[in-house]
Order: C-alpha cells, then structure tokens, then sequence
C-alpha cells in the first residue's frame, strides 16, 4: 500500500487515523447497527452489484471470472439486476459480441444506502456537535473528497 513508503511523522499520524477510524466504525455500528441489505436482493446479487459498481464497463465473462461462478450463473444474476433496474447492459463499441455492465443511478443509491453507515451516525450525533466541529468535518470531507478525485484522475492516465 502506499502509506507504507511514507515518512515516520506522516507515518505516525496515519497509523492514528486508522485506529481512530476502526473505533469510530465500531461505535457506530453498536449505535445505528450494520449495513442494512436491501430486502429484495440477494446477497450474492449485492456482490454483482458491488462489482460492477466499482468496476463500471466490466463484462459480464470477467464478472463471471471474478465470482467464480458459470457463464449462465452470472447471466442469470445480471438478469435480474437488469430486471430491476439496478444496472444496464451496453454494447462494446470495438466488440459487438461483448456486453458491458454498467450500474444505473439507482444502482448506485441502492450501494449509498448500503454503506450509509456514517450518515446514519452522523444523523443520530449532530445534534452534539458544535458548529465548530461540523465546519472541520466539513473540511475533512472535502479534502478527502479531493484527493479521492486525484487519485481517481492518476488511476484513469496509468
């Protein structure tokens, strides 16, 4: 991973955002619960739709690839999450006979709400955070948000 190569100080400080990072999660979860599953899917169809959600244009061959499952297995599971409008089938441009995955924005809402854990805690203790700590996590948002977005940018050139 990369935060390994850094140096001691930056070193010291990540290793504490971590450990804070584990606590928080795990006080969260003992006060809004765990991941809720969206009660029509299952979970092996909310692991489809991970997929394709982190992976968009993946085909539906590698998906089959990646769960280890037979070509008709995945085609049946891809079905039903066409059927539900959680994600789309797209044509390859270069290979006719290839169809890429893509998630739809309800797809997506559905991960959202799945991995809304910090929102959900967040709505239970804001009331006891000071203005003062709102705009610091506002700042912390936002500067994690922009380097997610380097990050991604640095991803998509290599």
């Amino acid at each position: 991973m990369p935060y390994l190569a850094l140096d001691d100080e930056r070193a010291a400080v990540v290793h504490q955002l971590f450990e804070l990072n584990s606590r928080v999660h795990d006080r969260a979860v003992g006060l809004v619960g765990p991941m809720p599953l969206p009660p029509d899917l299952t979970m092996q169809q909310v692991r489809v739709l991970d997929h394709i959600a982190k992976d968009p244009g993946i085909a539906g061959h590698e998906l089959g690839e990646r769960l280890g499952v037979s070509a008709p297995t995945a085609s049946g599971l891809i079905d039903r999450l066409v059927e539900k409008g959680l994600i789309i089938r797209v044509d390859d441009r270069d290979d006719r006979r290839v169809r890429r995955l893509h998630p739809t924005e309800l797809g997506l809402d559905v991960i959202r709400q799945m991995d809304s854990m910090f929102g959900r805690a967040l709505g239970v203790v804001i009331q006891l955070l000071s203005m003062e700590d709102l705009e610091l996590l506002l700042r912390g948002s936002r500067a994690m948000l922009d380097a997610l977005e380097r990050a991604h940018a640095e991803q998509a050139e290599a």
